[in-house]
């Protein structure tokens, strides 16, 4: 009799601490890999939006490095201590597409039964938050967790961008 092949129902995300009151989750489809990056290497670009803290060169290319905290409606992560400590880097994907995150904190992994995501928006309390939520989950734990939507992301930078 033939094995079947394995057929995974659940799906693996990451924690992101976007700031001190807010967690979001990501899906590892999108992230490419976490980079600890120190101040001196990003280089700011005048005329842009606030929540576009600059570029920064990685393996040999330019990725656009945005302030996830600001964005959300938040306090700027770089508003305190900027010039004293390394930064976390979430650099995700989407399609041909690739953006540096700036978050405060990167967390665990965790496996989320697919039966347990819904990708609906629902209404949320802040409103800026809501347009960057792709939808929600349960963990194991019973936790109800926001997905983060990269490519709402990638969509509101690409504006500036071009």
């Amino acid at each position: 009799m033939p094995k079947q092949p394995f057929l995974s129902s659940s799906t693996q995300f990451i924690s992101i601490e976007v700031s001190k009151t807010l967690q979001v989750i990501l899906s590892t489809r999108e992230l490419d890999e976490v980079i600890t990056l120190d101040h001196r290497t990003i280089l700011q670009i005048p005329g842009m939006p606030t929540v576009v803290v600059g570029v920064f060169q990685w393996q040999g290319e330019i990725l656009w490095l945005i302030d996830i905290a600001y964005l959300m409606g938040f306090e700027p992560l770089l508003s305190t201590g900027y010039y004293e400590q390394k930064f976390r880097v979430v650099k995700v994907k989407f399609r041909d597409s690739y953006l540096g995150i700036l978050v405060q904190k990167v967390g665990n992994l965790l496996d989320v039964e697919s039966k347990e995501i819904s990708v609906v928006k629902t209404p949320k309390i802040n409103s800026v938050v809501e347009k960057f939520i792709q939808g929600t989950c349960t963990n194991s734990a019973g936790e109800k967790k926001m997905i983060l939507d990269i490519e709402a992301i990638i969509e509101y930078i690409n504006e500036f961008r071009n």
